[in-house]
Order: C-alpha cells, then structure tokens, then sequence
C-alpha cells in the first residue's frame, strides 16, 4: 500500500508540474498572440479555433474516457484498444472534416477566416489522436510521459508560434507553426507508446468499434451540451457583434480555459483511482469524492475572488489596454470557473462508475437552453450575457449532480468542501481592496499568503494534508490515500 500512495504522490506532483509550466507558457504565448495579431484578427483566430471545436465530440466519440477506463481495468488490452481507437478516429477525422469544409462553405468566410478553419481542421484531428496514447499512458499510471508530453507541447507551440509571430508571419504563421508541432508530438506520443507500453498498431476490429461506439456515445452527446453553451456562444458573437466583440469575449474564455490545467490535472490521476475503487469499496470512493471536491474549492474559490478584484491589472499585464471591454466577461467567467472546478471531479466520478450518461441527460438540454437565451439577448446586453450564462450553467450541472449522487446512494457534503474555504477569502480580498495601489505582482502573493494563513488557522488543514506541506505540496491525492487506508 505505500508504495502505491508514493506512486499516486508523485504522479500528481508530475502532472501539476507539467500543468504549471504549460499554464505559464500559455498565459506567455497568449500575450505576443494578442498583441501581434489585434483585437480583430485575435477575434477571427478564436473564432477559428472554436468553430472547429463545435464539431469535436464528432472527432472523439467519447473513445477517451472509455478507453482509459478499460485499459486500466485491464493491461493486456492496451494494443487492442490503442489500435481500435487509432483506427475509428482516423475515419471520424475524415468524416468530421468534410462536416466541416461543408459548414464552411456555406457560412461564406472570408478568406483568413477559411484558412485558419482549415489549419484548426487538422490541428484538432491530430490532436484526437494523440489522447488515444496519452489515455493509454494514464490507464497504466505512467504519469510521467503525460507530463513530458504535456511540458513538449507547450513549450515548442510557444517557441514556434512567438517566433514566427516576431518575424512578422501573422496569423498563418500562428496556425503553421501550431500545426507542424502538433504532428510532432503525434510522432512523438507512438514513439513513446512503442517503447513503454510495447503497444502495437492492430488490424482494424468491426467489433470492438461498435463496442467502442456504444460505450462512447453517451460520453460525446455529454459533450455537446459543453459545445452548445461554450462554442456556440463565440460564433453568435462574431455574427451578431463582429470579430471585435468576439475577440473581447474570447479573450477572457481564453484565460479561463488556461485555468483548466489545475482541474485537469487532477482528473487525469483520479480516475483511474476512481474506477478501481468502484469495484471494491464504496465507503472509500466517497470519501476520495468528497476530499477531491473540496481541494478543488480550496483552488478555485480564492482564484475567483482574486481574479474578480485583479481583473482590470490581469487584462492590462497580460493583453493589453485595448482589451479593457474584456473586464466584464473575465469577472463573470471567473465565478463560472469556480463552480467549474467541482463538475470536473463529478464529471470524472461518474464515466468511472459507469454513470456516464447522466452527462448525456443533463448538459444537452441545458446547452439548448443557454444557446437560445444568447441568441436571444446577445443583441441586447452583449458580452454579459453568455458570461451569465455559463455561471448558471455551472450551478445546474452541479445541483444536478449533487441530486444523483444522492440517488446514487453517495453524500457529498456541501459544508465541509465549501464553508472554510469561502470564509478564508474574506480577509483576503480586503487585503487586495486595500492594495489595490500596489503591482498585481506584489498582491498575489501577499493574498495568496493571507488566505493560506487564515485556512490554517480555521483548521481548514488537517493533519492529513500535512504530509502534502512537508512533502509534495501540490499533491492532495497523499491525502486520500491517508483517508482511505
């Protein structure tokens, strides 16, 4: 048993490294892509980006989280199901783009617009592929190459993109750049799944992709609510306000999706955990549901609140004044993100009990819901509208959620992953209102130091999570491990 808790410690301490530094590269590459390419061509080069994105659960299927889920009930079917997955994404890429080119076509772009439509095509596709590998990697807990492939990622797309964004390339050279790294670290994803997990590259199995489809599915209909109320908005946006408004808005949704690396993070180790604990002992996957959520609060209610008091410094540091619009949407985003953090656990914990279409049965009617209300308001109120939106979406899916774990027969309890975390934030944003003189540089720290100092001593740590303090600090999964043995 403590070789496994020492094993789990240090794949989290290796993922939110690999999440730290890709959380820092990004916020870099996406300054010198805001100031070099404008609001406007920022707006056209997000828009891109997210059109495509509508269309992602068609890349996918959900084979993901299937995938990982039975490989790590069962090593020996890596090569089979790395194959079958390889195999069934390479014909839902060819079948996706020509969805795409047809949207396209009809939608009558102009001619950038189209070009980077095309470059996001290929991008997203090559991208599917590799969380074929990388899902292989976190079935068998080997934490280590999802970093390394993670850290590889970040670092060339940054270097290739500033490079050619500098030397005066533009939003092509944005869109090569990205691409060429992306089918480099394809490469390098086979490479490394060839040498530690001995995959080989099947023949195809009619068979295991109905199974794959049939598993899947729910999974990817439980993405399309995510599409309707996060992609759909920036398209309304661009054809209702212009590639201006779109930019502004996706200017804030771009530093919100950066902030997903800490949540996902987490995921990304949990979940094999979650499954295996599923087949043999319900008290102690409630207790690691319970302990999951709360740590993610612990991250993600002071992040808010900072970030909604810090708001008008962070878009000035990290874009520039012409941003300023964007301050509205980033203050609202913020709220929805610290809800977020809660869903990413529960949107993990049920796939893991073979729950996963619950994601089906509650995000798509809300995804319809929210993409009427925008297309309705969005003429009138603007950019506050979607970003009002996504928080009320957020408290739905949660409230949900928390009403079939109940069902479920499993407690979450609210008070205990919520109440000292919300109240350790109060000295600290009186802190930061009464310095809001000072460098956004100097504040972080001091706020981040006042509300530690307050939850320590409301008790909010206990002395399980001591041996993550003396330890490895960024690693909450020690503590679970302490809980459930």
């Amino acid at each position: 048993m403590p070789s496994q808790a020492k094993k789990i410690t240090f794949d989290t301490a290796a993922i939110f490294a690999a999440k730290v530094i890709s959380l820092i590269l990004g916020l870099i590459r996406l300054k010198y892509i805001a100031i070099y390419l404008g609001v406007e061509t920022f707006g056209i080069y997000t828009f891109a980006t997210y059109f495509v994105a509508m269309f992602s659960i068609f890349f996918d299927m959900g084979l993901g989280q299937i995938l990982t889920r039975d490989i790590a009930a069962d090593k020996s079917k890596t090569s089979e199901y790395v194959s079958g997955a390889l195999h069934l994404k390479l014909l839902l890429f060819g079948g996706t783009s020509i969805i795409i080119a047809g949207a396209t076509y009809f939608s009558h772009f102009d001619r950038l617009t189209n070009w980077a439509v095309i470059f996001s095509i290929f991008i997203t596709g090559a991208t599917s592929l590799i969380t074929v590998f990388t899902g292989a990697f976190q079935a068998h807990r080997m934490m280590k190459l999802i970093s390394v492939v993670t850290i590889a990622t970040d670092f060339s797309t940054s270097v290739a993109v500033i490079l050619l964004l500098i030397l005066g390339y533009g939003l092509f050279g944005l869109m090569v750049g990205s691409a060429l790294v992306t089918f480099l670290i394809l490469a390098l994803t086979v490479y490394l799944s060839k040498k530690y997990l001995n995959a080989v590259i099947l023949g195809p199995s009619r068979k295991l992709w109905r199974y794959l489809l049939r598993e899947g599915y729910p999974v990817a209909i439980g993405s399309l609510g995510i599409v309707l109320y996060f992609y759909v908005t920036t398209a309304l946006l661009k054809y209702m306000g212009g590639n201006a408004v779109a930019g502004y808005y996706n200017a804030a949704l771009k530093l919100i999706m950066i902030l997903t690396v800490i949540p996902m993070s987490f995921t990304q180790v949990i979940y094999p955990f979650f499954a295996e604990l599923h087949n043999s002992d319900k008290e102690k996957l409630e207790s690691v549901l319970n302990i999951s959520v709360r740590y993610m609060f612990i991250v993600s209610i002071p992040l808010a609140v900072g970030t909604i008091l810090t708001a008008k410094k962070l878009i000035v540091a990290i874009y520039t004044v012409a941003f300023l619009p964007t301050i509205p949407a980033l203050q609202m985003l913020i709220i929805s993100t610290m809800i977020s953090y809660g869903n990413y656990i529960l949107f993990t914990f049920f796939p893991a009990i073979n729950k996963q279409r619950f994601a089906m049965h509650v995000t798509i009617p809300t995804g319809i819901a929210v993409a009427m209300t925008n297309y309705l308001l969005i003429p009138k109120f603007g950019l506050f509208v979607p970003a009002l939106s996504l928080v009320m979406v957020e408290a739905l899916l949660f409230s949900a959620s928390f009403l079939y774990l109940r069902r479920l027969h499993y407690t979450l309890y609210l008070s205990k992953v919520f109440l000292k975390p919300a109240l350790s934030c109060i000295p600290m944003a009186i802190v930061l209102y009464f310095t809001m003189g000072t460098s956004v540089l100097l504040q972080i720290p001091i706020a981040v130091a006042v509300y530690a100092t307050t939850f320590y001593l409301m008790k909010g740590i206990t002395e399980e999570d001591k041996p993550i303090l003396t330890k490895v600090l960024p690693s909450p999964l020690k503590e679970i491990i302490v809980n459930v043995r």
